[in-house]
């Protein structure tokens, strides 16, 4: 157990690594704009929902193959070159952004499964694997390719239509209908259950004189909606949906929680720093998965030999160990020391 280190949960400050779903069945409530005025934003346009923003950083996409390799151009920790507004740049990318804009998640979901069916050669999901469907695949393709999106630390802000759903009641246990987010159970369900905030949009309509009034936005779930926080502080209503309101918002319930708790909040690089383990290379642990087989091998040939089956294949040694195979290693060094008493 030396591989780990337990540590004390802390809250973070700020909204840098948290995560925001906001769903409306209103249109034209702001959901753009209000993710616009969030810090350093980059907007994926995945559908045309940025026309009247003028001056924001984004990247138009067109298919599931885009979204693939922007994902890994997103969370890559090697400097990037790019163009940004006709300049030549050369950065990390979240040195330059702060605010993630998806716009939206339910466009993705659709993406995801015309790219996998097209991989499969099949028309629908449900007629590949002779039948049987590619529910897995399916779920797993959009895992690989927006997890790492959500967990990279910028400040994801998700926009999804609404849609009227069967959710079962936390309180009763029943199956209700209310507005949640749009999209197929498999794909948007991975993202309800990873965000901090579901926010539900509604529009207020326009004053006696004919003017818009801003909309409000709501972090409580009812019988009409789904919605929540993480936060236990978070208001459950913000009535001028905007930036600066929800940012308060947060930094006020980060704020009564270190209250409470008297932990103070840290940063998300701190939590990172303070997570940060040392990655061993293909060489050190070819080497350290030598040392300890040898002794092994001595004692509990039978055993030792069952460790390399199971986490390579059947009469493996530790040299057929790929340098794709790192994880595998890793588990081998593991087992092995433990099966040696160390």
């Amino acid at each position: 157990m030396a591989d780990f280190k337990i540590r004390k949960t802390k809250v973070i400050a700020g909204i840098e690594g948290k995560m925001m779903l906001i769903h409306s069945n209103s249109v034209k409530c702001g959901k753009t704009t209000v993710g616009s005025q969030m810090p350093k934003p980059l907007y994926l346009r995945l559908e045309q929902g940025a026309n009247a923003i003028d001056g924001m950083d984004y990247v138009a996409l067109e298919n599931w193959a885009d979204l693939k390799k922007l994902s890994k151009w997103l969370t890559s920790k090697r400097p990037q070159k790019m163009e940004i507004d006709g300049k030549e740049v050369e950065d990390v990318l979240s040195n330059i952004y702060t605010t993630i804009i998806f716009d939206t998640f339910d466009v993705a979901i659709r993406w995801c499964t015309k790219y996998v069916c097209q991989q499969y050669g099949v028309n629908r999901l449900k007629d590949g694997n002779d039948g049987f469907g590619l529910w897995a695949e399916y779920a797993n393709e959009w895992f690989d390719v927006i997890n790492p999106i959500l967990n990279a630390g910028y400040f994801i802000y998700g926009i999804s239509h609404s849609e009227i759903r069967k959710i079962k009641d936390g309180r009763t246990g029943q199956e209700v209908e209310k507005f949640a987010p749009k999209g197929d159970k498999r794909t948007i369900d991975l993202v309800i259950e990873t965000v901090d905030f579901i926010g539900y949009v509604k529009s207020n309509g326009v004053d006696d004189n004919g003017k818009v009034v801003p909309s409000s936005i709501y972090f409580a779930e009812t019988d009409e909606y789904l919605a929540g926080s993480r936060f236990e502080y978070m208001p459950s209503e913000i009535k001028v949906f905007s930036a600066e309101n929800i940012q308060n918002a947060i930094k006020e319930a980060v704020m009564k929680k270190e209250q409470e708790t008297g932990n103070k909040a840290i940063t998300f690089t701190e939590k990172k720093e303070s997570e940060k383990r040392v990655q061993k290379s293909y060489e050190e642990l070819i080497e350290e998965a030598t040392k300890y087989g040898r002794m092994a091998w001595k004692n509990n040939s039978e055993e030792a030999q069952e460790i390399l089956d199971r986490n390579l294949f059947a009469g493996a040694k530790i040299t057929d160990a790929t340098k794709k195979q790192i994880p595998q290693l890793e588990m081998i060094v593991f087992e092995l020391k433990e099966l040696v008493g160390e």
